[in-house]
This record gives structure tokens, C-alpha cells and sequence, in this order.
């Protein structure tokens, strides 16, 4: 039985090669329509070849970087780690803690406890030493103090601190 679309439409010839995209277009490479000459080059005449781009290298090396340019930038990351040693306590705090005050205070004055063995009192009960090295907006960052490992690095979210007592000592 035969293809009854062959009537409409004929296959074409066994030698045929479909040639997709605008007419003049998926030619051979060789092939340039009317008008079109070589591809442009870039920069002054001169100025040499054109860049690379992508891996390796994302560009030239520095060494060919035009003159009066200087070494290309280093970007590093922000250090979010702890502060430097200068700014840890330099002994354990108070082997007392402070009595409990009869009402929350927040953490509005906090600022003024930097650098300081300051006593703090969660929301969730808890309470222990700190040693404040930085008062943001949110946070403060600074160490805590366990008997079991002495000071620890911490970040705590200002909204949970019920009040704090900053030491006299």
C-alpha cells in the first residue's frame, strides 16, 4: 500500500540535504552572502588579536594587560569567623553570677558593656557570662563562658535576651 500523502507531497530526491534557518544561511562555512566580507576585528587596527574569553583564564594573563593598568584585583570574602585573639577575655569571669533582676530591661544599653564580662538572662531561662566584643542592630557577637570549655565564640539574637548586667568587677 502507498503513502497517501506522497500524492500531495513527493519525497524528495535520495541525494536531497535539508537546509534549515533563512535562505543563504547553513550554507557551506566558505560561503558569505553578497556584502558580507570577513568578520570584524576588534580594536584599533594593530592592537593585536581579539580577547579570549571563558576558562581557563576569563581574559588575558596580567602580564598583557595594557600599560598604566597595574595588577589585576583581589577580591576576597568577607571574615565572618571570631575576632582576633586581642579581643578575647584574657581570664575566666566572676565565679559568681549576679541576682536576678525583678523585671527585663532589654538590651537598649547594651553598647556600653563592650569589652566587658557582662552577665546576661535569656528569655528561655537560661543565663550565663559574656564577653561582648560587638553590638549590631540584631545581634551581638562575643564569647560565652563554660566551666566545661571556657570561652566560645557566639552570635545571639538581641530579641531573646531578656535583661543583662554588665560586671563592676
Amino acid at each position: 500500500m502507498s503513502n497517501p500523502y506522497e500524492q500531495i507531497m513527493p519525497f524528495p530526491e535520495s541525494d536531497f540535504e535539508p537546509s534549515f534557518g533563512r535562505p543563504g544561511f547553513g550554507q557551506s562555512p566558505s560561503f558569505r552572502p553578497p556584502g558580507f566580507g570577513p568578520p570584524p576585528s576588534f580594536g584599533p587596527p594593530g592592537y593585536g588579536p581579539p580577547p579570549s574569553f571563558g576558562p581557563p583564564g576569563f581574559g588575558p594573563p596580567p602580564s598583557s594587560r595594557p600599560p598604566g593598568y597595574g595588577p589585576p584585583p583581589s577580591f576576597e570574602p568577607p571574615s565572618f569567623g571570631p575576632p582576633p585573639a586581642g579581643q578575647m577575655p584574657l581570664g575566666p569571669p566572676p565565679s559568681f553570677a549576679p541576682s536576678t533582676p525583678p523585671f527585663g530591661i532589654g538590651t537598649s544599653g547594651i553598647r556600653s558593656c563592650l569589652f566587658r564580662n557582662t552577665y546576661i538572662w535569656m528569655f528561655n531561662g537560661s543565663s550565663f557570662w559574656f564577653f561582648l566584643t560587638s553590638v549590631g542592630r540584631e545581634f551581638i557577637t562575643g564569647f560565652r563562658w563554660s566551666s566545661r570549655s571556657g570561652w566560645r565564640f557566639q552570635t545571639i539574637a538581641r530579641r531573646n535576651i531578656r535583661s543583662y548586667e554588665c560586671s563592676r568587677w
